[in-house]
């Protein structure tokens, strides 16, 4: 099992890295292979990773309903867990979500609640790539 769970974090990894290299058709692949393997071998902890990165995909593809779902599912489960970085990046991508549904309220809401989560864990340099994002400037390269 042990096996099995390192094996599903690697994946999830992979997932996120095929995100920032835009291939999205292989990052949903890893995603999903990494979420049927969270799954059996129960790691809570890469299920939402790999349901938050599923919903990072359908959002780019503008499947928001899906996009939405699979966040506050992600949501759910880090927050039963505490694993509040994740959980954080969670209610930002919920929030990058709203904004592109253009829901304005829903998207200030959540982003707020990661900027505070963030702030609680004193993680300053992920408070700073938020507000780097939502203003759409480029970042310095060690705030990606």
């Amino acid at each position: 099992i042990e096996k099995t769970g390192r094996f599903a974090y690697f994946i999830q990894i992979l997932g996120q890295t095929y995100i920032n290299l835009a291939d999205f058709s292989k990052a949903k692949e890893m995603f999903s292979m990494a979420f049927k393997f969270a799954e059996s071998s129960h790691y809570t902890q890469v299920k939402a990773k790999s349901l938050n990165g599923l919903a990072e995909i359908y959002r780019r593809n503008q499947e928001f309903e899906l996009a939405v779902n699979n966040h506050l599912e992600a949501i759910e489960l880090l927050d039963k867990i505490g694993a509040k970085c994740d959980l954080a990046e969670a209610y930002f991508q919920l929030g990058l979500t709203y904004k592109n549904m253009e829901r304005e309220d829903e998207s200030q809401e959540n982003i707020e609640k990661a900027i505070q989560l963030f702030d609680e864990i004193g993680a300053p340099k992920q408070m700073e790539k938020i507000r780097c994002q939502l203003r759409m400037i480029s970042c310095p390269a060690n705030h990606l």
